[in-house]
């Protein structure tokens, strides 16, 4: 029975380190639904984990002290070792973070680039460009006449 509790205990151990991991992640990319997305993996992995171990230790029975066990180790893991893994882990973050922004950027810029050409290959052709032309005779102005001048419009269609 010691034996089944040491393994559990070493199955928190494990679950705590990959906890570990998935923060050095989250650290990077700091983004809600990153952290959503990864602590959903998280939880998608270690649960097969700890059912793969219920069911070769204990023929698939949940105990209580199995899960108080696997507690024990995770919360011992995160005492110990998480401590000293977050002073390393902080500065290889932010260094990875600042890469992942420039890949961005130049990515964006690449897309952009893209996007123009696109735009000056295949939009241009569609609607042709039409140039207006310039002539070169001067127009008139027409001049607006006054009210009281004579008028030279003949109105003889119109009879009183």
């Amino acid at each position: 029975m010691t034996e089944v509790l040491f393994v559990f205990f070493i199955v928190g151990f494990v679950c705590g380190a990959v906890y570990d991991i998935f923060r050095f992640f989250r650290l990077i990319f700091a983004n809600k639904w990153a952290v959503f997305f990864l602590d959903f993996l998280y939880f998608f992995l270690i649960s097969p984990f700890i059912f793969i171990f219920l069911l070769s230790f204990n023929n698939g029975q949940v105990r209580v002290f199995y899960f108080t066990d696997i507690l024990m180790g995770f919360v011992v893991y995160i005492l110990t070792l998480y401590r000293i893994t977050g002073w390393f882990q902080k500065p290889i973050a932010a260094l990875l973070r600042n890469i992942v922004k420039k890949i961005i950027k130049s990515f964006k810029k690449v897309l952009q680039c893209i996007k123009k050409v696109y735009y000056n290959v295949f939009m241009l052709r569609r609607k042709p460009l039409r140039l207006k032309k310039k002539s070169k005779t001067k127009r008139k102005k027409k001049s607006k006449k006054k009210s009281g001048d004579n008028n030279d419009e003949d109105f003889s269609e119109f009879e009183i």
